[in-house]
């Protein structure tokens, strides 16, 4: 008579081992996904032959635009935090609130150029995707102006 228990626990180490696999490629694939900045997402999608292919296209590249904006922010952010902590000059001008408003000023004026070049288009096509470059270039556009001036620093 065979026992149960033992093919159970080899159907559980083979389910296990594929799932530690499923994990494992979910991870390399996220990762070879990650490795493709905004930038260069945003030029694969304007090269697409047609407008339907590059509509397809551009909302990769703005969720990626918006991953690398929010990291720049955060990184930013956590600067001014240490610079309110550690300078008294500083702190009476508020670095982290200055720069709480600026994010949401971007945002406030990011969507005002999307929807400004969307009217732009009136009734004809092409306004969607010009407010998926509007959001794409300005997304780019503020995380290199914070990286670069959170270099400087």
């Amino acid at each position: 008579m065979k026992s149960r228990r033992g093919n159970g626990a080899f159907s559980l180490t083979s389910r296990s081992v594929a799932l530690v696999g499923t994990v494992l490629l979910c991870m390399m694939m996220q990762s070879a996904l990650a490795a493709e900045t905004a930038a260069t997402l945003y030029k694969q999608c304007r090269d697409k032959p047609s407008t339907a292919e590059q509509r397809d296209c551009y909302p990769a590249a703005v969720r990626q635009s918006e991953i690398e904006l929010a990291s720049a922010e955060k990184k930013v952010r956590a600067d001014m935090v240490e610079l309110e902590k550690i300078s008294q000059g500083s702190r009476a001008m508020h670095p982290v609130r200055a720069f709480d408003q600026a994010e949401r000023a971007f945002r406030t004026f990011r969507d005002a150029e999307s929807n400004r070049a969307l009217a732009s288009y009136g009734s004809g096509n092409g306004g969607g995707l010009a407010v998926f470059e509007t959001i794409i270039e300005m997304n780019i556009a503020r995380a290199n102006l914070l990286t670069g001036e959170a270099g400087t620093r």
